[in-house]
């Protein structure tokens, strides 16, 4: 691997460094990472990259791979490339690909046939990311893949995540719609959290809409993701799952959050309120919810949408829970019927 330049990505808050490494070192190090998630974007008809094949044995120049790294960064204090290249080379097995998989694939394949004429020692060239936040990089692989196909922002998003969020480290489980949940565990389904946490991402409770078109809709999810300047915020979704994670421990909350509603109101309602909202203990939180539930039971459910409206009225009262804590639940009605 030789790393040529390093560059302070101000956006994301990242190091954005340019290199390159020969054939070789891709077929032993990063092949292995576009088959190490559960769901990975699916491999195009193979027929689509017969011409890349030949190109790669006749010694092509592609597109720069996109790789990054989720790893603590000082933009202030730039290290040297060859301290950089030296840690990137070390932790190179933590990678994730964020542009390139069909390209590594098609490389894997061609290696992999009889007689093929493949030089190990041409170049592939590469970008390399390396940012402290989860969020921040999920931004920048849309910004990277918006409007390709087959791949939508949703699936990236779901890619990413469940790569660079270890669930294994909370108290709750996560299970999806084919699996049940343990009687006696606390668990969450993915879905409510894959949703929640793409709402957190573009800051609206309104993206899982069934009135609209899919592929309007994933158009819609990365226009917001884009546009919610996620990157400027200082709350990343590790928290959140951290708060969650000790909420878990009280059943009155762990029940309100487990309504998908109520966990994307709740995400949503985080960005400008964590602090706060982190500062509670459980029992205020309880109190809290109690009130906000209370004055929600107050509101005529035959005038609105009822999901719509938990989602949109729990991540108001989230938002502001710093102003509406010390409400009652008659003054809270008021207020939440305002806002419908």
């Amino acid at each position: 691997m030789e790393i040529y330049s390093v560059d302070k990505d101000k956006v994301i808050k990242a190091y954005f460094l340019t290199g390159r490494i020969t054939y070789q070192y891709a077929l032993d190090h990063l092949v292995g990472l576009i088959d190490k998630l559960d769901i990975q974007r699916r491999f195009q008809n193979e027929t689509f990259y017969k011409r890349l094949e030949i190109d790669f044995q006749e010694g092509c120049i592609t597109p720069a791979i996109t790789i990054a790294f989720i790893k603590p960064v000082d933009l202030d204090n730039v290290p040297t490339i060859p301290v950089l290249q030296g840690e990137i080379t070390q932790d190179i097995e933590h990678a994730f690909v964020l542009d390139g998989i069909q390209r590594l694939n098609t490389l894997k394949r061609v290696a992999a046939k009889e007689g093929n004429t493949l030089n190990k020692n041409s170049y592939l060239y590469l970008n390399i990311i390396i940012c402290p936040s989860r969020d921040n990089l999920l931004y920048r692989m849309v910004t990277l893949n918006n409007g390709q196909k087959p791949m939508t922002a949703r699936h990236q998003i779901e890619i990413l995540a469940e790569s660079i969020y270890d669930f294994s480290a909370y108290s709750f489980k996560i299970f999806t719609e084919k699996e049940n949940a343990g009687k006696n565990e606390k668990a969450y389904k993915k879905a409510d959290i894959l949703n929640s946490y793409i709402s957190f991402l573009s800051n609206s409770t309104n993206l899982d809409n069934k009135k609209i078109i899919e592929d309007k809709l994933d158009e819609l999810v990365a226009r917001k993701i884009i546009e919610s300047k996620i990157a400027n915020e200082t709350v990343d979704f590790n928290k959140i799952l951290s708060l969650m994670d000790r909420m878990t421990g009280s059943d009155k909350l762990y029940n309100w959050l487990k309504n998908g509603n109520n966990l994307i109101g709740f995400c949503v309602g985080l960005r400008t309120s964590f602090t706060q909202v982190n500062s509670y203990n459980n029992e205020e939180l309880e109190t809290a919810i109690d009130t906000f539930e209370k004055a929600f039971k107050n509101i005529n459910v035959s005038t609105i949408k009822l999901s719509r409206e938990r989602r949109r009225l729990a991540s108001f009262y989230i938002s502001k829970i710093g102003e509406l804590i010390e409400k009652d639940a008659d003054e809270l009605t008021l207020l939440l019927a305002e806002q419908i």
